[in-house]
């Protein structure tokens, strides 16, 4: 009879726990507003803030989707910030225009701070992806959030990160 109720408290427990796994998971990709020293950005519902990032990344955040077909090892859409130390405006988007094709370069004003937002492509593992950088300088260099998303992406995924890279600030 011990062993009975035992079990029984050890499959409660079990299932106590799942629960609240999948609870905090489910939590992890909420929409929340990430507020730094350096910048604000709004992180829509359905992406992650990866906390336990690349060390030369200020945010990082990913959609829960994969990309379809031959893309689907690829997040289909993915956030970054960095911060560019030293460096100007001009050095940034040249650096950009290597690694990518630069298909648009906008200037905005927003609360009378610059802003340069450039609109790319780049192929990857055979993979095509459409890049948006928005950059601004601060006191320390030039602040790039960057967004790559799979080619052919779901418009609501694609709608929910170009929110989010129209919310990026720099304080």
């Amino acid at each position: 009879m011990e062993i009975l109720i035992v079990g029984i408290m050890l499959v409660a427990l079990m299932v106590y726990a799942s629960t609240r796994i999948k609870r905090v998971a489910a939590e992890a990709f909420d929409a929340e507003r990430v507020e730094t020293d350096k910048f604000l950005v709004d992180k829509p519902e359905g992406f992650l803030n990866v906390l336990n990032r690349n060390p030369s990344l200020a945010f990082d955040a990913y959609s829960r989707e994969f990309g379809a077909d031959h893309a689907a090892s690829f997040r289909a859409a993915r956030a970054e910030v960095r911060l560019l130390a030293g460096q100007k405006m001009n050095d940034a988007v040249a650096q950009l225009s290597i690694s990518s094709k630069i298909l648009s370069d906008v200037t905005e004003i927003i609360d009378g701070r610059k802003y340069r937002v450039i609109e790319a492509e780049s192929v990857e593992k055979g993979v095509g992806f459409r890049e948006i950088y928005k950059l601004s300088e601060n006191g320390n260099g030039v602040l790039e959030m960057k967004l790559k998303m799979v080619e052919g992406s779901d418009a609501e995924i694609v709608k929910k990160a170009e929110l989010m890279l129209a919310s990026f600030e720099i304080k």
